[in-house]
């Protein structure tokens, strides 16, 4: 009996949690899979059309080929059918991949800042999983948090391969390899993992077409509202260096993160560097965002409030209407300021992630709890 009693608030919170993020998808699904369309066709292209050759031909493909074979997987089932089922088990990942760190959050509270933690993200993971449903940022920040286990577990290879794993779903996801250096032996072998299950996934590509590396200048236009053009950036197109300073510096970033404060800043460090350094403001960076903001709220402080969370879904949150090209007619109130004043959006932005990565620096050293404790 009194193990029962102990197991009714997690059974109670699980059951608000998943009620609470049914909710939010069932309220973005009437305007869902809006970028569905673009792993649906990579996966097309990939199989049937330029193969090999897939990035040479569509440069403007930002995703990678591991999250277009996953796409690859629901080809059999009629389309309707297969997107939704990728929207659902993408938005259930959400509340499952908080519960993945569990085991590394001080007992402390622990229930109780789970609880609102989830609370805070799921608004903000079912624009990522549902409205947008983008299957590399997910597949990214999923096996990032699988990594991030196996690194406090002390488990190099598996921590390796999942890192890999990460960075062949999405190419920005290297920004996460410093947390291999949290690990007190074995990051030589972490390392090799990590690279050959990279090069697994990229190498086949890059031998087959050369240009495959021009993907690192792609056709994607310059947004006002973006962090680069915040930081001075002009023209129509991202700068030729744009892609290659997110590869360098997220992890370059990461790097001094991890050294100086450990592991809970990672995520949101890299992420803040890549999103303060990208041409667009997509809606959806938010889900990616709000992760790696809870990421460090549980593990890098003892906030019962996630306020990192909380300030990163109100800073990206975007309004959201259904034909853009008529926004300033058909808004009015702050939805209104928020399309008539992109530069000033950018600029608050890239003032973020000047605030996170300060916090991160700031915060004193936390020592991540080992898995399996209690």
């Amino acid at each position: 009996m009194a193990v029962h009693r102990k197991a009714l608030p997690v059974v109670a919170s699980s059951t608000f949690v998943a009620i609470w993020t049914a909710w939010w998808a069932w309220h973005m699904w009437p305007n869902s899979g809006l970028s569905w369309h673009f792993s649906v066709d990579g996966a097309r292209l990939l199989l049937q059309g330029s193969g090999l050759n897939l990035y040479a031909d569509a440069p403007w493909l930002q995703t990678g080929p591991l999250s277009l074979v996953v796409a690859a997987l629901l080809r059999p089932l009629p389309a309707n059918i297969g997107k939704s089922l990728a929207l659902a088990v993408m938005t259930m990942a959400g509340p499952l991949l908080i519960a993945a760190l569990t085991p590394l959050v001080a007992p402390a509270k622990r229930h109780r800042r789970m609880l609102i933690a989830a609370i805070v993200l799921i608004p903000a993971w079912t624009v990522l999983s549902v409205r947008w449903g983008h299957l590399d940022d997910v597949l990214a920040m999923a096996f990032a948090i699988l990594a991030l286990r196996a690194v406090s577990a002390d488990r190099p290879v598996l921590a390796g391969v999942a890192l890999a794993a990460a960075i062949a779903s999405k190419p920005w996801a290297v920004g996460f390899l410093p947390m291999l250096l949290v690990l007190p032996w074995g990051r030589l072998r972490a390392a090799a993992a990590a690279a050959a299950g990279t090069a697994l996934a990229w190498a086949p590509f890059v031998l087959a077409n050369p240009h495959t590396l021009g993907a690192l200048s792609p056709p994607v236009g310059l947004s006002p509202s973006s962090g680069l053009h915040a930081l001075g950036a002009r023209g129509v197109l991202v700068p030729r260096w744009g892609r290659t300073a997110q590869l360098v510096l997220a992890p370059a970033a990461a790097t001094v993160a991890v050294l100086t404060r450990g592991l809970p800043g990672v995520l949101l460090v890299s992420v803040a560097v890549r999103l303060a350094l990208d041409p667009k403001d997509n809606a959806y960076y938010i889900g990616s965002a709000a992760l790696a903001a809870v990421v460090f709220d549980l593990l890098g402080t003892g906030w019962t409030i996630p306020w990192t969370t909380l300030g990163t879904v109100i800073v990206f949150w975007q309004p959201f209407i259904a034909t853009f090209a008529h926004a300033l007619t058909t808004t009015t109130g702050l939805t209104h300021w928020w399309f008539a004043h992109q530069e000033a959006v950018g600029a608050i932005h890239l003032a973020w992630a000047v605030v996170v990565i300060v916090l991160v620096l700031a915060r004193p050293r936390r020592p991540v709890r080992e898995v399996g404790s209690s």
